[in-house]
């Protein structure tokens, strides 16, 4: 078995786990759009394409394995698909019938249709009704899950339409012959009740894209739009009683939409530097995000608040020089954090993917050293990643950058060497 161990955010990545945009992504429709989270219906086959040049770069690093293929394996064992069936009727009504059919399928098949969705057309091929809706919000497997040092937290969504994305997750961890963990090593495990699939309650949510481990002694949460300081509070417990971490920081965020989560406005991107939007992260700018720091290390959790992130960051003895996302302009880091310009995700330190459709932040990235070179170019020319230089490959992501997630959202690190 492969154990979990990510202690950074830029510490060489070894192993990570993505989704490639599958059949989900074609049957959105202008009447599930809204309810499926996305601004836009995806080209799909663009999509693809797009996100199969994001893999093979990853992949130049690191070990890449997709959560739907993690799924089908899992579901080679029969305790695996019955407590995947089992679990699917607490999130859409399934016949007997429909159960039956699911145990029978294979599990390539049940993977298939528990990812892509499963519907029927009526007798005349004019309508259609899901049976099981698809998950296209899985292309972003940061939120279901997060890798905290070697544990695992198993997210509760805060949508109705991403409630099914833990159970694929919790059902990989469970059974999957390489990737399965020790239930200690799981963060809200629960063999009885299974609350997370079973109701959404809005007053308890966390989603990965708020959970950033920024060393061996910290980890920061955003309390946003998605993730609640109530559910945060809980981890600070489960990682107090964890032992390896010793302080908690909560970013305060806007609820906004731009900001849904903590890395659509941070990202660490080498030991020195990171992304961010300066509006909330720049203390001069008079918008930055107050912080609340919880010692982990103290019987109980105490707390106190910070001005800002950065100047938390520096007083915890992990200071960080801010590359604004957009440049200068508040224009352009609008513009730009709208289309993830401040969501980069790193495969090493000092070698990070970003997309390219954001050129006022590679402009910034190339002032302080950075080679700012298109994806294409890495996989034409064979460049070795891993040379030493400061490299920022910008990823053609069109259409992916419309699904309201960057390079960041679209991973989950399961294993990164400690710095």
């Amino acid at each position: 078995m492969t154990r979990p161990s990510v202690f950074s955010e830029i510490g060489r990545l070894r192993t990570v786990a993505v989704h490639r945009p599958g059949p989900e992504v074609d049957r959105m429709t202008p009447t599930l759009m809204n309810e499926m989270l996305f601004d836009d219906i995806l080209f799909g086959n663009e999509a693809r394409m797009e996100h199969d040049t994001f893999r093979q770069i990853l992949g130049r690093v690191a070990h890449v394995i997709d959560s739907q293929d993690m799924l089908a394996e899992a579901l080679e064992s029969p305790e695996a698909t019955e407590f995947l069936v089992n679990h699917l009727d607490t999130l859409c009504p399934l016949s007997h019938e429909d159960e039956d059919e699911l145990r029978a399928v294979g599990a390539k098949e049940l993977a298939e249709r528990v990812v892509s969705g499963w519907y029927e057309m009526d007798e005349h091929g004019q309508n259609y009704v899901f049976k099981i809706p698809p998950i296209p919000n899985l292309l972003f497997m940061r939120d279901p899950a997060a890798v905290i040092g070697e544990t695992v937290s198993v997210n509760q969504m805060a949508t109705t339409a991403r409630r099914s994305e833990p159970l694929v997750m919790e059902t990989i961890l469970r059974f999957h012959p390489k990737y399965k963990i020790d239930h200690k090593d799981l963060i809200w495990y629960d063999d009885k009740d299974n609350y997370r699939f079973k109701m959404l309650d809005s007053r308890n949510t966390i989603e990965g894209g708020d959970i950033l481990v920024l060393s061996e002694s910290i980890v920061a949460v955003g309390a946003s739009i998605r993730t609640t300081q109530s559910k945060v509070t809980a981890l600070a417990d489960r990682l107090k009683a964890y032992g390896q971490f010793k302080t908690l920081l909560i970013v305060l965020l806007p609820h906004k939409r731009a900001a849904m989560h903590l890395d659509t406005v941070f990202t660490q991107i080498d030991p020195e530097h990171c992304l961010v939007f300066p509006p909330f992260m720049v203390s001069q700018q008079g918008e930055a995000c107050p912080v609340i720091r919880m010692d982990l290390t103290r019987r109980d959790l105490q707390v106190e608040l910070k001005s800002d992130f950065l100047t938390a960051l520096a007083e915890e003895g992990h200071p960080l020089k801010p590359i604004q996302c957009g440049g200068s302009n508040r224009l352009n880091q609008e513009r730009e954090q709208w289309t993830d310009g401040a969501n980069a995700f790193c495969l090493a330190p000092g070698v990070a993917i970003a997309y390219s459709r954001n050129t006022h932040t590679a402009d910034e990235l190339t002032a302080i050293g950075y080679h700012a070179i298109d994806a294409e170019s890495v996989i034409k020319d064979n460049i070795d990643l891993l040379d030493g230089k400061r490299y920022m490959v910008m990823l053609r992501g069109n259409e992916l950058s419309r699904a309201r997630g960057g390079p960041r959202c679209m991973t989950m690190p399961w294993v990164r060497d400690r710095l």
